[in-house]
């Protein structure tokens, strides 16, 4: 069984990645797109990762309201210190959830997704998927960062 501290360790590491990625652009790179087809800038993956971490925690388990516009965050742009600072508030907001997610044993809102591999979604399928959100997307950011430097 995993805690809620095992979770934070790794989610932790994975946001330490983030900032190392990012801490390689200026504020003209971070919006930079990599000349691939349908790319999207280190800015624009943060903004994506940011959200999907609060609509999955706060809005789908806990059942927060939530304004998420997520063809917008494909279009964003911004500084590094601003990305960096959504990244911090972020990591800031999944340690405030932490102890309602370690309580929580049923989500809210039904996902609006296909099922996990196991079947249907659950609370614990649910942070495996935040966490997933978060190493997939570190790893798009470092090829991102390779990419337009």
């Amino acid at each position: 069984m995993i805690s809620i501290d095992d979770f934070l360790v790794f989610a932790d590491r994975t946001y330490d990645g983030f900032g190392r990625a990012l801490d390689r652009l200026d504020d003209t790179s971070v919006n930079a797109l990599p000349d691939l087809p349908s790319p999207n800038s280190a800015f624009q993956l943060v903004v994506h990762t940011v959200a999907a971490v609060d609509w999955w925690t706060s809005h789908i388990i806990l059942g927060h309201p939530s304004d998420r516009n997520r063809p917008a965050e494909f279009e964003a742009t911004g500084t590094r210190a601003e990305a960096q600072h959504a990244l911090a508030t972020s990591r800031a907001k999944l340690h405030e959830l932490g102890p309602a997610l370690a309580g929580a044993t049923t989500y809210v809102n039904q996902p609006q997704t296909e099922e996990p591999l196991a079947g249907e979604w659950t609370v614990g399928a649910c942070m495996v998927h935040v966490y997933e959100e978060l190493a997939q997307h570190l790893g798009h950011l470092e090829l991102t960062v390779d990419l337009v430097t």
